[in-house]
């Protein structure tokens, strides 16, 4: 698996898959509307992630960098999803109309 995720093309194949698919994700939050107390609060529980996801990645990868990072990677793969589900939920708030 991992000298499939070398080959240069499938990496760009994978990146511009990545990218259509957070473009269909955001032209599907379009359709809905969100009251501005729910933007706030999304907006700063996003703000609280990212300082949270930061000490995460730090903490996979404290001491020797790279070689912990492959040593623990059950905290890697948990900080990353979580980080996924972040970004998903902020650029849902941010692409989606504020009711009035």
């Amino acid at each position: 698996m991992a000298a499939i995720l070398d080959n240069t093309i499938v990496q760009l194949v994978v990146v511009i898959v990545g990218i259509w698919a957070f473009w269909k994700f955001c032209t599907f939050a379009k359709k809905f509307s969100l009251p501005g107390k729910v933007k706030l609060v999304t907006y700063i529980i996003t703000g609280l992630g990212v300082v949270f996801l930061n000490w995460l990645f730090s903490s996979a990868k404290q001491g020797m960098g790279a070689q912990v990072v492959l040593t623990n990677p059950k905290l890697m793969a948990v900080t990353i999803i979580a980080s996924l589900f972040m970004v998903l939920l902020f650029s849902f708030a941010l692409m989606a109309e504020t009711k009035a």
